[in-house]
């Protein structure tokens, strides 16, 4: 028996809209709606009136707990806009959220954060669970009454309902195989750049790299403020080409490392692998000072999220506990696909 799920994919139409098109609410195009009829005459879907009524009536409040979105080099801004995305889409299906910033470099701040909501009543929870102590704390409670969904950062053995994101172990293991195959002077190490003390996913990152990679390397660790870096980061100036060569950075702000290199005007091509398509990094991997970026599709985490509570709380459908997603290797070469498909996304999003 064919699913709603199955009409989304057969019409490439995404599944909030198929539901809009479906019980005829909300907006959508005549051509988007001529593709959804078409594919559930192929199919023969027919929609289950109980469970339409069913639907019409729930509503879900979401709890979004996340970074401030120009936090990270504006890597966080990423997540947010497929939550945007998600959100407009579902209007209609009386999904809404509430979004808790705070600042992931400030645990007192994220203390107060989670004190305002925990006076709060929300159907579900989306979380990005840097800290992994307040949130387990915080969630402890909730985990086995209200479906839980984390991304970008998962907590092991954890009670949550679902986590959408990347195994980050298998990153740093795949950024040491890229390396791998670079010419890297054996009288050199590999720089590693991260910020990890205070968010485990950073370091096993860290960890999968050192597990795989054929080179000597070192282990510098910035802060999480920007501003308290200006003396490491002269440090690292000192030893680029001379101690260290290669570099990889495991999050958003590559391009610190990257504007050192361009920098200094070396006459011997420094490998670099950076982390996460912010706007910086782009502009550095067309230049050819970055190498590969390793992304995470942070638009999907943050669209996925939303759509993952909407199944649950609107459609009754069980929830997947976890949405692995692919890492990508982004090249010179292959940026404008990349670009391309990012931008195809956004279409069929506000289809």
């Amino acid at each position: 028996m064919s699913k709603l799920k199955d009409v989304a994919e057969l019409s490439g139409v995404s599944l909030g809209t198929v539901d809009r098109i479906v019980h005829n609410r909300g907006r959508f195009s005549e051509e988007t709606a001529r593709r959804v009829r078409d594919a559930m005459l192929k199919l023969n879907y027919k929609p289950d009136i109980r469970a339409r009524n069913l639907s019409l009536s729930r509503k879900c409040h979401i709890a979004v707990i996340m970074p401030f979105t120009d936090s990270n080099s504006g890597y966080w801004n990423l997540p947010y806009q497929g939550m945007q995305k998600a959100l407009k889409e579902l209007s209609a299906s009386h999904v809404s959220a509430d979004f808790h910033l705070f600042n992931e470099n400030d645990r007192k701040d994220l203390g107060k954060t989670l004190k305002k909501i925990k006076g709060k009543s929300y159907d579900a929870y989306i979380a990005a669970p840097l800290l992994h102590d307040e949130f387990h704390d915080f969630f402890n409670n909730i985990f086995s009454t209200r479906p839980v969904v984390f991304f970008d950062s998962d907590i092991e053995n954890s009670e949550r309902s679902s986590y959408i994101g990347q195994k980050s172990k298998e990153a740093g293991q795949l950024a040491a195989k890229l390396l791998n195959y670079h010419q890297v002077d054996e009288n050199k190490k590999v720089l590693i750049i991260t910020t990890c003390s205070h968010n485990v996913h950073l370091c096993e990152r860290v960890n999968g790299f050192i597990e795989k990679t054929k080179h000597n390397f070192e282990v510098i660790e910035l802060s999480p403020d920007d501003s308290k870096n200006t003396k490491m980061l002269k440090t690292i100036n000192g030893r680029i080409g001379t101690e260290f060569g290669a570099i990889f950075v495991t999050y958003a702000s590559s391009h610190f490392a990257a504007e050192i290199i361009e920098s200094k005007k070396l006459k011997t091509k420094i490998p670099m692998i950076g982390f996460d398509m912010v706007p910086k990094n782009i502009h550095y991997l067309k230049n050819g000072i970055i190498d590969f970026i390793l992304t995470q599709r942070p638009i999907d985490q943050g669209y996925l999220s939303v759509m993952t509570i909407y199944r649950n709380i609107i459609l009754g459908h069980d929830i997947i506990p976890e949405q692995l997603m692919p890492i990508d290797i982004v090249t010179q070469e292959n940026l404008m696909s990349h670009l391309r498909t990012a931008e195809i996304f956004n279409v069929e999003k506000k289809n």
